[in-house]
């Protein structure tokens, strides 16, 4: 039955479950730190309620802007504002600029922004009377901002109707009940966890709120909020199957049984073998925040022969029971089975329409069908219709389920870069993202060979220039004559057909990077596995402690080993890569470098090159500290984090700077971008540091009982004396950048 009213609805469930676990408040680790029941989750709704009437003076129709992270704050703010008929406007904390938040708040004609700074006055608010509560779901309760492929994103205006319908056939496709807990990993800014958390609590489920998603405590957050389900994207999909370690530790203790995944383009393969590894079904759903999320998904009920088939071919799922899907072509013609057309959708959860925006709306509907700018088509399965999804024809990039704009990347590069003439930003598909940036670049006419001119703008992009956030950096990009680019007779270009001339091969990977001839820096993917197995049967030639399988190897390190190298016949930076690698593994961490190292002969002919690279192995496994609190609304420019570690704030960076082996630390050589939108701790840099020229004599000893970092640069330095080399570098991520700049702003 459908809710018609939300705050009876809680109401209702405070008197029927007035004890039971209604809210929980995680911290990142997954310990509950407060628990609310229903009936202190209906007092605290009237409490923020009256607060938001009297104490901001907020009435019916007003409209409201949150800047805050994930909290139990952020739930019963929202519930209230809706239930008081004020709309709310979540601002995104990861990626809005200043000029962004201004532009999203006065569109919205926002009265009040609430951050963080302003929950103390909530908790300190005593409530003299009752809120003004407002019957009915026709209002419209939220606006949400899409990216758009221009600077001026769309602000999609849901009526509280769209979220409790779209809310409702999620619970019914997932058979949530009152005896469910469901984890928020994903962002409260976005429409996944905003529908999933009403969803639950329309079945009176429990919901616990973690500060984000953690790769290394992924399991853990499950295991300690006893979530039975939640709801993920590809990228923590494709982080998770390098986490059996951690999942084998936690396993008993997990009631999870079942999660969504969507949001983003998913990886068949991946998803399959996450099923098969963590015995946990995935249950694909595609939707659209102009949708208030779900408009299909695949039903839990199935043969396991049947979904095994349907997530193999990439299948989206059947309708869900308020929707209305077809597919069509480019007239508007509905299409039968088979037959490749735009997916549109009709029904009780779509939009209200684009805020302030009449030339958007007529462009969005066609024959009372929202278009979703996505192809795919449809086949029957025992009297059931399941799409399949084919690919976007809208613009948006979606990188680890950040949408990126190619027309705002587009404009960056050619401020970056004066010899550009024309540029066109695609998402090229990668295995851990889903997506990646790639650029088609037509060069002005100049006397510079091309070859010249990409590499200018690789190291131009790889010293992060300061007009492009990290994630926006494009890792491809590939050189083509105007005539190459596919346009339409208004001369658009076809990016959809851009995408599909040329291979991925054909471009050239921005992160394989030269600076002054001297050094490299890559990100190691498929196409270098066997310049990797090289070193790999090198390394368990000369490191027999260590050895392990190829097959075991590729199973840790899963393409994520973050290089850098003088060139590639290096073989030093191979055994240094591969040893730090291995003792990721937590029973190898138990040896000491000292008795790995004893014996540096390499019993094998001396390897080229003049370096050794002391790295910082990013395996899958890797992840970085979530976000303090605090509020960062842009990112530094280089020479403001310059200026950060000049300060000596930074632990890694002083790390780095002390003595090793009895000479003196290293120098700050470049900073360069990591492109991981989830690296927030770093605010997206990387530090190129360099040691002192290492002394023939007299012998450089490891010191066994340092720390395991020192010993690793004290080894590498031991290991480059042995061999006659002179240069020790060392690549790493600053530790505080978030907390420092957070406080400045």
């Amino acid at each position: 039955m459908a809710i018609t009213n939300l705050y009876q609805h809680i109401t209702r469930l405070a008197q029927e479950h007035s004890q039971k676990p209604a809210l929980l408040s995680c911290n990142n680790e997954g310990d509950i730190e407060k628990i609310y029941t229903f009936q202190e989750l209906q007092q605290e709704i009237d409490k923020v309620g009256c607060w938001l009437n009297q104490e901001l003076s907020l009435k019916e129709g007003d409209t409201l802007g949150l800047a805050l992270p994930n909290s139990a704050e952020f739930l019963l703010i929202s519930w209230a504002a809706w239930s008081t008929g004020i709309i709310t406007v979540p601002l995104d904390l990861r990626r809005d600029t200043a000029e962004q938040y201004e532009y999203k708040l006065n569109l919205t004609n926002a009265r009040v922004k609430i951050s963080q700074q302003d929950l103390p006055s909530l908790s300190a608010f005593h409530q003299v009377s009752s809120p003004h509560w407002v019957p009915g779901v026709s209002q419209t309760a939220l606006i949400l901002f899409t990216s758009g492929t221009t600077a001026a994103p769309k602000g999609v205006e849901l009526t509280l109707e769209n979220l409790l319908i779209n809310a409702q056939g999620v619970k019914d496709w997932l058979e949530i009940t009152d005896q469910d807990r469901f984890l928020v990993l994903l962002p409260l800014y976005h429409v996944n966890s905003t529908t999933f958390c009403l969803a639950s609590l329309l079945a009176g489920a429990s919901i616990a709120v973690c500060p984000g998603y953690s790769n290394s405590q992924f399991w853990q957050q499950l295991a300690k909020t006893q979530s039975t389900f939640t709801s993920i994207v590809p990228t923590i999909c494709y982080d998770q199957l390098s986490q059996q370690e951690e999942f084998s530790k936690i396993k008993t203790d997990l009631k999870i049984h079942r999660i969504q995944i969507g949001s983003s383009p998913v990886v068949p393969h991946d998803v399959k073998k996450f099923m098969q590894q963590f015995s946990i079904p995935l249950y694909q759903g595609y939707g659209q925040t102009e949708t208030a999320l779900r408009v299909t998904g695949i039903p839990l009920d199935l043969p396991k022969d049947l979904s095994e088939k349907l997530v193999e071919e990439n299948s989206i799922g059947k309708p869900m029971s308020w929707a209305d899907v077809q597919t069509v072509d480019t007239q508007g013609n509905v299409l039968g089975e088979g037959k490749e057309g735009e997916l549109t959708v009709k029904g009780l959860a779509v939009m209200k329409g684009y805020l302030e925006n009449p030339e958007a709306n007529k462009d969005a509907f066609k024959n009372g069908y929202f278009l979703t700018g996505d192809l795919g088509y449809w086949r029957l399965i025992n009297g059931v219709r399941y799409f399949i999804l084919k690919g976007r024809i809208k613009e948006i990039i979606i990188k680890g389920g950040v949408n990126l704009s190619p027309v705002s990347i587009e404009s960056k590069l050619n401020q970056i870069n004066e010899n550009i003439d024309q540029v066109y930003v695609v998402g090229l598909p990668d295995p851990r993202y889903g997506e990646e940036v790639g650029a088609v670049i037509c060069w002005k006419n100049a006397s510079k060979p091309v070859s010249q001119l990409e590499a200018e703008l690789k190291y131009q992009l790889t010293s992060l220039a300061e007009t492009l956030a990290p994630f926006e950096v494009p890792q491809y990009i590939m050189s083509v004559e105007k005539s190459q680019v596919p346009l339409t007779p208004t001369g658009k270009v076809q990016r959809t057909l851009l995408k599909t001339l040329f291979s991925l091969g054909a471009f050239q990977q921005v992160n394989l990077i030269a600076s002054n001839g001297e050094w490299r820096f890559f990100r190691l993917r498929a196409s270098d596995r066997s310049y990797v197995k090289e070193c790999f049967t090198l390394f368990n030639y000369c490191w027999q402690p260590l050895t392990l399988s190829w097959e075991t190897f590729l199973e840790v390190v899963n393409n994520g080993i973050f290089i850098i190298g003088a060139d590639l016949q290096n073989k030093a930076l191979g055994f240094i890569a591969l040893l730090r690698t291995s003792l990721s593994e937590t029973e190898l961490c138990r040896l000491s470098y000292r008795a790995l190292t004893d014996d540096l002969s390499l019993r094998t002919n001396q390897p080229q090159g003049n370096k050794v690279i002391c790295v910082a192995i990013g395996v899958s496994s890797y992840q970085p500290q979530p976000r303090s609190p605090g509020e960062v609304i842009s990112f530094p420019t280089p020479s403001e984090m310059q200026e950060y570690l000049n300060s000596g704030l930074d632990l890694v960076y002083n790390f780095h700077k002390k003595s090793k082996a009895g000479l003196p630390g290293a120098e700050l050589i470049a900073l360069l971008p990591n492109s991981r939108p989830e690296d927030t701790m770093s605010l997206g840099y990387n530090m190129l540091m360099k040691y002192p020229l290492i002394p023939k004599a007299p012998a450089i000893e490891p010191n066994e009982n340092a720390s395991l970092s020192v010993q690793l640069i004290e080894t590498a330095m031991a290991f480059a004396q042995k061999l006659g080399i002179a240069e020790v570098y060392a690549f790493s991520r600053p530790a505080g950048a978030y907390q420092y700049f957070s406080s400045k702003q």
